[in-house]
């Protein structure tokens, strides 16, 4: 009997509470003082169950909604650069119209904004000249930017560090100075001036620099890279790439670039946007490379090795693949 009663007692009290709980949920639903966690809950199924009514309705914008409640797992999607048609057609064309080939000439196109692009004999070296330039200062505002240096300091200009070309550096310092770098990197880029170039190279050592200017490129460069003043496409790109990606750091760079060499090479018949460049010319070696500023920003470079009226043809070159690539000029 007493086990019997107990089991009654145990019964009523079950039964007991489980009527409050339903009563206290009742009244929390009533009046809408649900626990954060039990809210979240709820919507969380009301979520789930809008979605499949919708889902009766368009498939399509179901998918959407359920994308964009699951942005937390989603995958960005890798844009990769695809060839521009229209580019290699223009330059083969103009190969077969000056008699161009992979011994005497190289080309590079990218466009920045639609990641278009066009290669052309990229992994060939060339004497790279002047073009060298734009490294060799970039390395000097990479010593400025981590406080190795500043403006402000002097490097010595020997008698060796002499050499004919533009420029007002021997004009302005007599050897056995010391010259401001601001005014060495600006006289290197705006005048191509071989004196002022040759002053930041002693100062990076003749030939450490080349191992110091290996680092704006992730390619294997040539052994005789670090011997020889030569380069490629390839690298070339990889230098204006690296430019723009940390333009921040290079902006007066960049409006040296702007500055160099007006009226000629790649902004020649180009009045309409800005082109920072830098050409080299050498024993037949003619060269431009640059970042053509415009609705598109884009990347082009043209090398060539003893080709007749080289400066003119890379002056075409440029104002073709403009009108291929932006609106035309008026």
């Amino acid at each position: 009997m007493k086990t019997s009663y107990k089991k009654s007692q145990i019964k009523k009290s079950i039964l007991t509470i489980a009527f409050i709980i339903t009563s206290i949920s009742i009244l929390f639903s009533k009046f809408n003082i649900f626990p954060l966690a039990s809210q979240q809950t709820l919507a969380k199924q009301e979520t789930k169950e809008n979605m499949i009514e919708e889902n009766t309705i368009d498939d399509t914008d179901t998918i959407l909604e359920e994308t964009s409640l699951n942005t937390a797992t989603d995958i960005a999607v890798e844009i990769k650069p695809t060839e521009d048609e229209n580019i290699k057609n223009l330059v083969q064309k103009i190969q077969e119209e000056n008699h161009l080939n992979d011994k005497n000439f190289a080309f590079f196109y990218y466009n920045i904004d639609k990641q278009d692009y066009y290669f052309y004999n990229e992994n060939t070296y060339f004497t790279a000249a002047s073009t060298i330039k734009v490294p060799i200062c970039m390395y000097h505002y990479d010593e400025i930017n981590d406080g190795n240096l500043t403006q402000n300091d002097k490097f010595l200009y020997t008698s060796d560090c002499y050499e004919k070309g533009n420029g007002t550096t021997s004009v302005t310092y007599s050897v056995g100075q010391a010259v401001p770098v601001d005014f060495l990197i600006k006289q290197s880029i705006v005048n191509s001036d071989n004196t002022a170039t040759n002053i930041l190279i002693k100062n990076l050592g003749s030939t450490k620099y080349r191992k110091d200017i290996a680092k704006y490129t992730t390619k294997e460069l040539s052994s005789n890279f670090y011997k020889d003043n030569i380069t490629s496409a390839t690298y070339s790109y990889d230098v204006l790439n690296y430019l723009y990606e940390h333009r921040n750091d290079y902006s007066e760079l960049i409006e040296y670039m702007k500055q160099s060499s007006m009226g000629q090479y790649l902004k020649k018949y180009i009045t309409s946007y800005e082109v920072a460049h830098k050409y080299g010319s050498i024993d037949g070696y003619v060269h431009d490379y640059g970042i053509v500023f415009g609705e598109n920003t884009y990347f082009i470079g043209v090398f060539t090795k003893n080709v007749p009226n080289a400066d003119e043809l890379i002056a075409n070159i440029s104002l073709k693949v403009l009108n291929c690539t932006l609106e035309p000029l008026n």
